[in-house]
């Protein structure tokens, strides 16, 4: 008999500047810009001040909901 390991799925806890402009089909420039501004409300930076941004999905399902059209 034998036991098929399986990874384990990796829910995705935060996204870079680069694929949530990918989603959204916006620069990668913009989405710094609404990081900085908190359009992004929850984004993050890892570390200190040179740090790459972080965006949960909840910050994407939020601009999503209030941005203007």
């Amino acid at each position: 008999m034998t036991i098929e390991k399986r990874s384990p799925t990796l829910a995705i806890r935060a996204y870079t500047p680069a694929q949530v402009a990918d989603m959204l089909q916006e620069p990668v420039r913009t989405i710094v810009v609404h990081c900085r501004t908190h359009a992004l409300k929850g984004a993050y930076k890892a570390g200190g001040r040179t740090s790459p941004w972080r965006i949960p999905p909840a910050a994407i399902d939020h601009y999503q909901r209030t941005r203007p059209r």
